[in-house]
């Protein structure tokens, strides 16, 4: 994602060289022209084929966020910290930290930096196709060092109302789309969001949606021709883009009957949820690596917000996801990462590959 910065190429050829100082070999997985995931493969055990993938790209900055990394107590504050380079070197110190357990006690291991996770998913259904046979994953995301099994989906779409424009000096000469979108609004709060509170689940409580943007005219004196807002839908597991979408074509009869010209757009972006079950063994032995270094307890979370963990569990590839950091201060004027939460997530990682490896 380049929207000011260098973008991922920069920081993917830093990736390709700590692995290279690690004895390990980069692989170059070209996306586009400019840039590209880093994938590196650590031999072990015949077994399960373990991925540790983390997105590579950020958000721009925004507000008094820094774009360059600062170290203050203990921490390292700027734009990316915890989402999600805090888990990118975790995962790359994971590396090393099972480099010295013999090749038979530990699973192999897929590192993958991928890219564009915050805005078009590229980087990992390219990775998806050439994924060197990985069959369990951990994502890397701001967890606070807890096992997340589930996580929201969502589908973003657009509904336009249609007027006509005159001068504004005579509106009656035109029809106003903005003054049409508000039954459309109406409709959505009335028809849509008082059944989604009827949705539960244990550990995500309901799917949401939320008009996000709205936009409308081109000048002051002309009376606007089109309207348009902006839907972010999250869907919880077991809901479906097909069925999200009927109902708000159904919440548009209403406005339509009083003679609103509304269009709903097809989605531009969908997420699947993730869901993975408690009692499957990644998600055992995740719980496992976690009380021998963390001391914890075999509790799991579900996130409101997506991760690329939903690709791979869309792919057959059962996925937790992990690491150090809070979700509540990502994208924050503040962000920051523990360093020493970053040294345990490591040692999480380090140790879940020993475990699927045999344990010995």
């Amino acid at each position: 994602m380049n929207m000011g910065g260098p973008g991922e190429a920069e920081l993917g050829a830093m990736v390709a060289q700590h692995l290279a100082t690690l004895g390990l070999v980069p692989i170059h997985q070209k996306v586009d022209a400019a840039r590209g995931n880093v994938v590196a493969v650590l031999e072990g055990s015949a077994g399960p084929v373990l991925a540790f993938e983390a997105h590579m790209d950020t958000v721009p900055t925004s507000g008094s966020a820094q774009a360059r990394a600062v170290l203050r107590d203990g921490r390292v504050y700027g734009r990316g910290a915890c989402d999600t380079k805090g888990s990118l070197v975790a995962m790359l110190e994971a590396l090393r930290l099972l480099q010295a357990v013999p090749a038979d006690a530990r699973c192999t291991v897929v590192f993958a930096a991928t890219l564009d996770e915050e805005a078009g998913v590229t980087g990992i259904r390219h990775f998806l196709n050439d994924s060197h046979g990985i069959s369990l994953a951990v994502v890397g995301e701001p967890t606070g060092l807890a096992n997340a099994i589930a996580h929201k989906g969502l589908v973003r779409f657009r509904i336009r109302t249609k007027g006509s424009p005159a001068h504004a000096s005579r509106p009656e000469l035109g029809v106003n789309a903005v003054y049409a979108m508000a039954p459309v609004l109406e409709a959505l709060q009335r028809d849509v969001l008082p059944r989604l509170a009827t949705v539960e689940h244990p550990l995500l409580g309901h799917p949401t949606m939320a008009v996000t943007s709205i936009t409308g005219g081109v000048a002051e004196n002309v009376v606007p021709a089109e309207c348009t807002i902006g839907i972010d839908r999250r869907l919880n597991p077991g809901e479906d883009v097909t069925t999200a979408l009927s109902e708000v074509d159904a919440a548009l009869d209403g406005p339509r009957g009083l003679g609103v010209r509304v269009v709903r757009d097809e989605p531009w972006f969908i997420l699947p949820p993730l869901n993975t079950e408690k009692d499957h063994p990644l998600v055992i032995a995740m719980a496992k690596a976690r009380r021998r270094v963390l001391a914890a307890d075999d509790g799991v979370i579900g996130m409101p917000y997506g991760s690329n963990a939903s690709w791979l569990s869309a792919a057959g590839v059962p996925a937790v996801v992990f690491g150090p950091g809070s979700i509540d201060n990502a994208h924050s004027d503040d962000e920051w990462v523990e360093i020493g939460d970053v040294v345990r997530a490591a040692q999480v990682l380090a140790e879940l590959a020993c475990i699927l490896g045999g344990d010995r």
